[in-house]
């Protein structure tokens, strides 16, 4: 799917994507600060897409989308959103495992208030991490987007503690857009090794389709209290959220960072490219 059509983009209309559990629902809920932004969490039915002739329709269709959730918020006030309590949260999980050691979905799908003034020309950010890192050879042309990337072991950490198919190396929102990928994953037997496939797959695309200023770890936006995001909107350089680095809680189960880390320092990938082996290292417990 790579044919994207000739339209030109609307700085108004930003996608996010980033790995999931890389702090993309955080930049959500921090671009929600912001006058005259709104930004949804996983607002649209992605497996549609994969309904699409090719990329040029895809494209069309999220740019009706927004569209269509730009008219909401203005005439009615709404817009569809995963939410908790009526806001798009920093986090859709719990912060503590449970007594199955995972830590549940705190998120559910529906519309939200939005009740601040936001007008013809507010920017509208509609964010799915796995469905928009399958595609982005089509929406690149077609939209300004942008990722949020984690250091690899916090990542896979993340992946094994919440009750989702990544801690078995699948990605069912990407998987159903990219034949390729699903083909991959589909030939690897160890959950493990599958999970780093993934892994390095998210990095990969970013490192192939999307300028180097597009990609947003989340460690800086931690380090910067939320003024990282200010390369998608420039009212996020006056950001001062004292933000809790997740990187750091022991929140992960050690046997599994042990083993995890041990592969992914042995192993080769495109998340090289963004961090060190060393800062891997660094997080590994009994270094």
């Amino acid at each position: 799917m790579s044919s994207s059509g000739t339209a030109a983009i609307d700085p108004r209309n930003v996608l996010l994507t980033g790995i999931p559990r890389s702090g993309t629902t955080l930049t959500c809920h921090l671009l929600n600060r912001l006058p005259d932004v709104v930004a949804l969490h996983e607002p649209m039915n992605v497996a549609a897409l994969a309904l699409c002739p090719d990329g040029a329709a895809v494209c069309d269709q999220i740019a009706n989308y927004f569209r269509r959730m730009r008219r909401m918020i203005r005439w009615r006030g709404v817009a569809v959103s995963k939410h908790a309590g009526g806001v798009v949260p920093d986090n859709p999980v719990t912060t503590e495992p449970d007594a199955t050691g995972q830590r549940p979905l705190i998120v559910t799908p529906g519309t939200i208030r939005i009740d601040k003034p936001f007008s013809a020309q507010g920017v509208l950010a509609i964010k799915h991490p796995a469905a928009f890192t399958a595609i982005l050879a089509a929406l690149r042309a077609r939209f300004r987007i942008y990722a949020i990337v984690r250091n690899p072991i916090a990542t896979l950490g993340s992946w094994n503690s919440v009750p989702f198919q990544h801690r078995q190396g699948h990605a069912p929102a990407a998987e159903r857009l990219n034949g390729p990928l699903r083909r991959a994953l589909a030939s690897i037997d160890d959950d493990d090794d599958r999970q780093l496939f993934l892994l390095s797959w998210f990095f990969q695309q970013y490192q192939q389709y999307l300028a180097a200023e597009c990609v947003i770890r989340y460690e800086d936006l931690v380090a910067s209290h939320g003024a990282a995001l200010a390369v998608i909107h420039p009212g996020a350089a006056h950001l001062n959220v004292a933000l809790e680095d997740r990187n750091v809680k022991n929140v992960y189960d050690l046997s599994t960072i042990q083993r995890l880390g041990k592969k992914l320092l042995g192993s080769e990938g495109s998340y090289w490219q963004y961090y060190s082996r060393a800062s891997v290292a660094a997080m590994l417990p009994n270094r």
